[in-house]
């Protein structure tokens, strides 16, 4: 397992570089005077995954250089910055409040970086953050942070300070979003103070983060653009830039890949018979929630408290996610959280989110149907097993996920906690050493399994893969239905549909609602069904044999004699089944006044309530017997043409023999043939062992 100390130099190695590209503040060399000139940057262009309503576009990062110096004491300039997206899609990063106000954050000066620079005192990228908790309203309604202009301890640089009547012991340098003041595809930051870098040398950066979109519609098929509007623009001159903020990447896929067929009459115990193989499109497509390690520190991460399961650790370091620039490299840019921001947090609905902070990490979700009474279906309450030392959320990269919803939903609501399902059956226990856990299906025999992602290669082309195991107790071969129970529309002898594999949540599952899959609304993330992936989940057979008899004829003064054996008494160890065979005529009858079409049909004793074997139903045939019944006698009388046996035991044999009436001058005999009706390979075991013997 990677260690965990030397990621955390990784992170600060990647906030260094991105800070002294873009934040430098600088050595002074005297004050330069000249005009402000900012210029907007991309910090990353991310792959966008085409399911997801709640994609994270990369960071903007507009950086100043130039300007006068300002006057200590004076009120520093504010301007107001729009971001649109191009194409216009709605931004939907979470609404914090009722009126739009979101987790969207602009940060000054890379505050919280922790990166020294030439100002000392605590500024600039030293600077803790510190919300502006009135520069998200319009300026027509309401004020912002008063912030002035003063020096820092070594008296060589300007930098913003509280002024008069601003209570905070440092320059408010975090300012909150504003969703849909100008369209639903934009965002706007209110007065936010503009203190000219002045000089030379001094870089003054303003960070956009946490802006999500959404995918699915149609707008945006290729690249995500973001475009700059400020007002006044004289304050932060990059009025109508546009950059490239994301692009569309290719889709997850997923498949199933079916076992051997099983036959109804031979008990089944926690047997594998699929597997669920989900592939993500990308190498960033499956996204733990957090950067792993955890975020137990005083970060609510749900309306109950803080995050403490063991799928994001227990680590007591640093939020590890609330470093601006950190996002772009290694584990960071495969999470579903943004930069995680504390201070800012709001209720909706009665539950409390936190800025930045994702719900959850990618949640897989394979939606089961046709689960018939009788049968009890599990699936591996994890991914395929990992190496020794694996830690569920920790640093390595090996890919893993683990069950946290098994019935009929996508999970519970957004922002409650995380609690895995804890298996029922044993790794020991399943054909493959997977724990797992029994799904309950509804009234129509529909169930869910939903895994979220706790472990991810940023650097790879993950791929999870689930098990799915049925039990069910041998039943009596004399019921054409192998479960007990009638099941309608059940398809026997071939394999049985569907599961149907997507992203999670989506709106069938019930956790949002379509009408909010483009609004800042919770859950986040949450995705859309953009194509269809299914398939079969297991193939049950009925033991069963299928005879053609080529001849058959009770017609014009002949009979046709029909003879089943029942073979499964044997030396070989074969368990004894016991049936009845129905058998389809098909062929003319025939009269005098001209032959008319017949499909008589003799059917089992088994399956009639007023019996007479022999005479109006074919009789049940118990291990090791034979069974018969003259064409004359039953429903054959005057009927010629070929009959298929279709008996309810694995080893019928069929002799025919064909006579005139009395026996006195004609006697013909053969024996059946055997036909293959079932689909799909039987499953080799005893029972396979058995069919090749036979």
């Amino acid at each position: 397992m990677a260690d965990f100390r030397r990621w955390l130099t990784v992170l600060a190695v990647i906030a260094v570089m991105a800070f002294a590209a873009s934040a430098q503040v600088g050595v002074a060399n005297g004050s330069a005077n000249s005009l402000l000139a900012c210029t907007a940057t991309a910090a990353g262009t991310p792959e966008l995954r085409p399911e997801g309503y709640t994609e994270l576009a990369g960071d903007i990062v507009i950086s100043c250089t130039g300007g006068v110096d300002l006057q200590i004491g004076a009120s520093i300039p504010t301007t107001n910055i729009v971001i649109y997206m191009a194409p216009s899609v709605p931004i939907t990063s979470r609404f914090l409040s009722s009126n739009g106000a979101s987790e969207a954050l602009l940060i000054i000066d890379e505050a919280g970086a922790n990166i020294t620079t030439g100002a000392t005192g605590g500024f600039g990228p030293q600077a803790p953050q510190v919300l502006c908790t009135t520069g998200q309203q319009q300026a027509s309604g309401g004020s912002s942070c008063n912030v002035i202009v003063g020096k820092d301890t070594s008296g060589a640089y300007e930098v913003a300070v509280p002024g008069p009547g601003n209570s905070a012991t440092t320059a408010q340098n975090v300012y909150q979003g504003k969703i849909g003041d100008f369209g639903v595809n934009s965002v706007t930051f209110y007065n936010v103070p503009v203190l000219p870098p002045a000089t030379s040398g001094v870089t003054r950066t303003f960070r956009i983060t946490n802006v999500r979109v959404p995918v699915p519609g149609g707008s945006l098929t290729g690249t995500l653009q973001a475009i700059i509007s400020t007002s006044p623009n004289q304050t932060l001159p990059v009025a109508g830039t546009a950059i490239n903020i994301g692009v569309v990447g290719p889709s997850m896929t997923a498949a199933v890949a079916q076992g051997s067929a099983f036959q109804q009459c031979y008990p089944a115990s926690y047997a594998r018979t699929a597997q669920i193989v989900f592939t993500e499109g990308f190498a960033t497509g499956f996204k733990t929630r957090v950067v792993p390690g955890g975020i137990n520190n005083g970060i609510p991460g749900n309306a109950t408290g803080n995050v403490t399961y063991a799928a994001e650790g227990t680590n007591t370091s640093p939020a590890l996610q609330n470093i601006p620039g950190g996002l772009y490299g290694g584990f960071a840019a495969n999470t579903e959280s943004g930069l995680i921001f504390p201070g800012l947090t709001g209720t909706i609905g009665g539950a409390t989110y936190t800025a930045g902070l994702a719900d959850f990490g990618t949640r897989l979700k394979a939606v089961f149907t046709n689960i018939p009474a009788g049968l009890t279906m599990y699936v591996s309450t994890t991914s395929a097993t990992q190496g020794s030392g694996f830690v569920i959320g920790g640093t390595s990269v090996l890919p893993f996920a683990v069950l946290f919803a098994a019935g009929g939903s996508d999970g519970t609501a957004a922002a409650s906690p995380f609690v895995p399902v804890a298996a029922t059956v044993t790794a020991a226990q399943t054909s493959d050493g997977l724990p797992a856990i029994a799904l309950s299906p509804n009234s129509q025999g529909v169930a869910t399994a939903v895994w979220e992602v706790t472990n991810a290669n940023p650097s790879a082309q993950d791929v999870l893969t689930f098990s799915v195991y049925i039990s069910y107790a041998a039943t009596s071969a004399t019921t054409t239905n192998p479960y007990g129970l009638p099941i309608t529309g059940l398809p026997l002898n071939q394999p049985v549909p569907n599961v149907a594999m997507s992203y999670a949540p989506e709106p069938g599952g019930g956790s949002f609602a379509s009408s909010n899959a483009t609004q800042g609304q919770a859950p986040t993330p949450r995705f859309a069904i953009v194509k269809t992936q299914q398939g079969d989940w297991v193939t049950i057979n009925l033991c069963q044999t299928t005879l053609l008899y080529p001849f058959v004829t009770g017609a014009s003064g002949f009979d046709t004699g029909i003879a089943i054996a029942n073979t499964s008494v044997d030396p070989f160890g074969t368990t004894s089944q016991t049936g009845s065979c129905t058998l389809y005529g098909y062929g003319v009858t025939v009269a005098a006044a001209g032959n008319t079409a017949a499909q008589p049909v003799i059917t089992g004793c088994d399956g009639i309530s007023n019996p007479l074997p022999g005479t109006n139903c074919f009789p049940i045939v118990t291990a090791g017997q034979v069974g018969t019944i003259l064409a004359s006698g039953s429903q054959f009388a005057g009927f010629q043409g070929y009959v298929i046996a279709v008996c309810n035991f694995q080893y019928a044999h069929g002799y025919a023999a064909v006579t005139d009436l009395g026996i006195r001058n004609l006697w013909s005999s053969y024996l059946a043939l055997e036909l293959n009706n079932a689909h799909g390979t039987p499953r080799i075991g005893v029972a396979g062992i058995e069919a090749l013997i036979h």
